[in-house]
């Protein structure tokens, strides 16, 4: 059975399932070349067609894991009682931003279920083929049947969908998911850290990742207790409340001076390190609630969402006593809705599969050398032409001779990281690298840069890694990094000891291990810095064009692509 799985949602995208196998998975930004893009993805749904060598009427069926509505036995109950929770405890205008938040979530939603629709029919697809699922739903079902668990818990949590910012199941193979408990749109923690993203001048749904970062630099102020005092996890009741008014609105793009007044004191690093604190502790009252009967070591966790793309708030989690292993889907946040929504069908009308192995991601589009060489010639680019093995040993001299070097190899990656197909690697031994890289990439210098290793050497380097630490291989986690490591190699250390390591292993990457493995082997140097192959606010990379016009703009100095090594004189 062939399902094609679709989402118009931020980061939207397309993927292919077929008898439980991952075929294809892609997001339409790296085909249109705008970050985070919320469209309908006709382009990537071209690409797996032509990829796969199908027509439309190939397909059997068609999901999207978004635009359900709200759910009636699940959702419902708990959206009533949350407002009638906050017009009894919170100010008066309270009740005219519940009513626009329902109203904006309900026309934008029925908005891209239309755009949805609208886009599947003008490629040839039939309209009853097409089935939707819950939002949280399917993020919990790629992270619980994509995980190598046969049971566990699973936790999403995001700014909203269908209604919901955070849902909590249990599951097993044979019985599926079981649902415990969820917290409403108006209780949004997502939110919550996108407004602040904004407040602190950066892009919501876009640069949380730099008000992680900088909460690292961050203290303990009165301005935690400001933000606590409109969003937090209430012990007494057991569940995720919010008193909407000054302190707190479920908007991301929410505009009122109260706020900023009630903040303006504070640093930016104190007021990032106050929202981290927030989502740490709130999302982990509410688990832990579940959870805390539980014995030591017992259970095992899995995570989507796009909450769950801030690493310290999965390294916290993966460290809770009940706790014995996490897993977070690669692709966490709503562009893994393409893949939920397929699981869903498949889960429901296939032979009775109850797992989708997602070993590596690389399930993007990959170019022959000749395709590559078309493109070269055509620009007027020279490049030489080598073999494999000496490819990797030219990789691992200009590293060694301090050069930035673009990693250009096979299928693209599926989700946020680059993980060695789409890569830029330098030497991580001196922090001025990290200097270097922010201004050829234009990033911001607070930002740290991740690291790449192999297992042979992660347990010296990173405190408490482990083999069966599957999400490290994804680079959704960080970890303290050993006083062995921070000596080493400085420039991968985060202001706090952290680092959020990729650990490669032969049989996902065989060539991009041997490049990692030889340069540790005659460097001594146990990591290189892996960071994603694109200027900062692009897209990372996908066809050899983009490749060749990062290497124009000197993001590195020089690109290996396929088997061709390309510089500019």
């Amino acid at each position: 059975m062939l399902i094609l799985g679709v989402c118009n949602a931020i980061d939207s995208g397309a993927c292919l399932l077929k008898d439980g196998k991952i075929l294809a998975a892609v997001s339409e930004e790296r085909f249109v070349r705008k970050k985070n893009i919320a469209t309908f993805p006709k382009q990537s749904i071209k690409y797996i067609l032509q990829s796969q060598k199908l027509k439309p009427t190939d397909i059997d069926w068609i999901g999207c894991g978004a635009w359900n509505g709200v759910d009636q036995l699940e959702t419902l109950p708990r959206l009533i009682e949350d407002v009638i929770d906050q017009l009894e405890n919170s100010p008066k205008d309270t009740k005219d931003i519940i009513l626009q938040r329902i109203k904006i979530t309900g026309e934008r939603d029925t908005a891209f279920k239309k755009e949805l629709f609208e886009g599947l029919e003008d490629l040839g697809f039939p309209r009853e083929k097409v089935i939707l699922c819950d939002h949280h739903y399917s993020h919990a079902l790629t992270a619980f049947y994509c995980s190598p668990y046969k049971e566990a818990y699973i936790f999403t949590a995001d700014g909203r969908g269908d209604f919901r910012s955070v849902s909590l199941w249990s599951a097993t193979r044979i019985e599926g998911l079981k649902f415990i408990d969820m917290a409403t749109e108006l209780t949004s923690l997502g939110a919550m850290y996108g407004f602040i993203t904004k407040l602190l001048g950066f892009t919501p749904d876009k640069h949380e990742g730099k008000v992680t970062g900088l909460a690292a630099r961050g203290k303990q102020t009165k301005a935690f207790e400001i933000l606590k005092s409109g969003l937090w996890f209430d012990e007494e009741k057991g569940k995720i409340r919010s008193r909407i008014g000054d302190t707190y609105r479920p908007f991301i793009s929410a505009d009122w001076p109260e706020i900023h007044k009630k903040l303006a004191g504070f640093s930016r690093d104190d007021i990032a390190y106050a929202a981290q604190k927030l989502l740490e502790e709130t999302l982990m009252g509410f688990l832990i609630k579940h959870i805390g009967s539980k014995s030591k070591g017992s259970i095992n966790l899995c995570l989507a969402g796009g909450c769950m793309s801030n690493v310290k708030l999965n390294y916290e989690l993966s460290n809770l006593p009940q706790v014995k292993s996490i897993y977070i889907f690669p692709q966490m946040g709503d562009g893994g809705n393409s893949l939920g929504g397929a699981i869903n069908i498949a889960l429901t009308k296939g032979n009775n599969i109850r797992h989708f192995g997602l070993p590596t991601v690389y399930l993007g589009p990959a170019y022959s050398n000749e395709e590559i060489k078309r493109v070269l010639e055509s620009q007027k680019v020279s490049y030489i032409q080598v073999q494999s093995q000496d490819k990797i040993k030219k990789a691992v001299q200009f590293l060694i001779e301090g050069k930035l070097v673009g990693w250009y190899q096979g299928r693209m990656e599926y989700g946020p990281r680059a993980l060695g197909a789409r890569s830029i690697l330098a030497e991580a031994t001196d922090k001025e690298i990290t200097q270097i890289l922010n201004q050829r990439l234009e990033r911001s210098d607070f930002m740290p840069f991740a690291p790449v290793t192999i297992p042979e050497y992660a347990d010296k380097c990173f405190v408490g890694w482990r083999q069966d630490h599957i999400s490290s291989r994804f680079m959704t986690i960080c970890y303290q990094c050993t006083p062995y490591l921070k000596s080493k190699c400085p420039a991968i250390v985060h202001v706090d000891g952290s680092a959020r390591p990729q650990v490669v292993f032969r049989e996902q990457n065989p060539e991009y291990y041997e490049v990692v493995k030889s340069y540790i082997e005659q460097t001594g140097n146990p990591v290189l810095i892996n960071t994603s192959f694109n200027n900062h606010e692009e897209p990372i990379v996908n066809t050899p064009t983009d490749a060749i016009n990062s290497l124009i703009k000197r993001n590195v100095d020089v690109l290996i692509a396929g088997d061709l090594i390309v510089s500019l004189k």
